[in-house]
């Protein structure tokens, strides 16, 4: 069994908050993507789409803590993005998923 250093698990606990906080902001991208589009929306549609993403958001710490989370918010992220279309879109850049 390995043991690890506690310096190197602040490290790795470091990069998972760096990481989960960097997904809490694209998700809160693709909500604000998300606003822009309710026009097109049935409204019950919409909200079952905003409350997915207000949940995601609100347990984005809860989600770092799954052992392959990077893939998991990952995968989030692409199911979320067929919704708004936020990566192709030719809307101003900063609203694109990098």
């Amino acid at each position: 069994m390995r043991s690890y250093s506690p310096r190197f698990m602040e490290i790795g606990e470091s990069r998972k908050k760096q990481i989960a906080a960097f997904y809490k902001e694209e998700f809160l991208r693709h909500k604000c993507r998300l606003e822009c589009q309710r026009p097109f929306f049935q409204e019950k549609t919409y909200e079952e789409i905003e409350s997915v993403l207000n949940r995601i958001i609100d347990e984005m710490d809860k989600i770092c803590e799954v052992e392959n989370f990077e893939e998991l918010a990952s995968h989030l992220l692409q199911r979320i993005d067929i919704v708004t279309n936020l990566s192709s879109s030719k809307v101003n850049p900063v609203y694109r998923i990098h």
